[in-house]
């Protein structure tokens, strides 16, 4: 039976399906946590049983498939696969491999980098976050893929400090150049600035559903979590072009939407009230 006829026997009350469905996809699971473990290099052998994984990495495993397992059953139960669209297999394969790599995020942490794979991290972050280059601009300086310096920016290594993060030279406070203009914002600049974001997500709602999924999780804005183009293709079923294409799509869609909008008036209201009145014609004479 496949795994769609087994989930149509589910959704029909059929309790025994959904074990049934589980032991089927097993492999799914397994093979999917050894690719996430293999990016982390938590894959290593017994050294007296070199055709073995050593303790360590069967223990990292089995937490893998455990959280494989739990996500499995979390999809199925969401009922949001839709068959005219692809196999369950397909489906499932970004969700699990993305909770397996949050988790390994989560408790694995620059523990599982190589010597080299850390001097990399911490040199792409130091370039995100202390020079303010882009990942095309660190992909070029330090000659990897633009993938992967994506993945160099992201990951969760929690070993920067605040005084990492500005030049060496720099003397003055770290958190007025890292938080440029937010922590000096007078209490009518964050009004502004709340009131706009309210306005804009008036504009964000009105975009087609996977136009906010795709736009919304390549931002972490308005609730989505931020998520790379890799892994959004993942979901979608899409190219990386081709996502970076979509949620261009998506901005100009905003654009086109600004005018007449009350993001616009609020914006102009604003503006004019922040002009200075002009001295009355007697003054001004004098």
């Amino acid at each position: 039976m496949t795994n769609e006829e087994l989930l149509h026997h589910y959704y029909d009350g059929d309790e025994t399906a959904l074990e049934k469905l589980y032991h089927k996809n097993l492999g799914l699971i397994r093979s999917i946590a050894k690719e996430a473990a293999a990016e982390f290099n938590c894959l290593a052998v017994d050294k007296h049983h070199p055709s073995q994984f050593s303790a360590y990495t069967k223990t990292v495993l089995d937490d893998l498939c455990g959280e494989g397992a739990m996500e499995l059953l979390t999809r199925i139960q969401s009922r949001e696969y839709d068959e005219s669209r692809a196999a369950l297999s397909t489906y499932l394969y970004p969700h699990l491999k993305g909770r397996m790599t949050r988790w390994l995020e989560q408790n694995m942490g620059c523990m599982a980098l190589s010597k080299d794979e850390m001097a990399g991290v911490r040199q792409a972050q130091r370039l995100h976050h202390a020079e303010w280059k882009n990942v095309d601009e660190i992909a070029e300086e330090l000659n990897i893929s633009a993938a992967r310096a994506n993945c160099y920016v992201r990951y969760n290594t929690h070993f920067l400090g605040v005084h990492d993060l500005v030049p060496k030279d720099y003397d003055g406070d770290p958190y007025e150049r890292l938080m440029s203009g937010m922590l000096t914002a007078s209490a009518e600049q964050v009004v502004y600035r709340k009131v706009c974001i309210e306005f804009l997500r008036e504009l964000f709602d009105t975009l087609p559903k996977k136009d906010r999924d795709i736009l919304g999780k390549a931002c972490g804005v308005f609730g989505y979590t931020e998520a790379t183009l890799k892994e959004i293709g993942m979901y979608h079923m899409m190219k990386e072009s081709a996502v970076e294409k979509a949620k261009s799509r998506a901005v100009e869609k905003l654009k086109a939407a600004y005018p007449g909008s009350r993001l616009q008036v609020w914006k102009a209201v604003y503006r004019m009230m922040r002009r200075p009145i002009p001295p009355p014609e007697d003054d001004a004479a004098r």
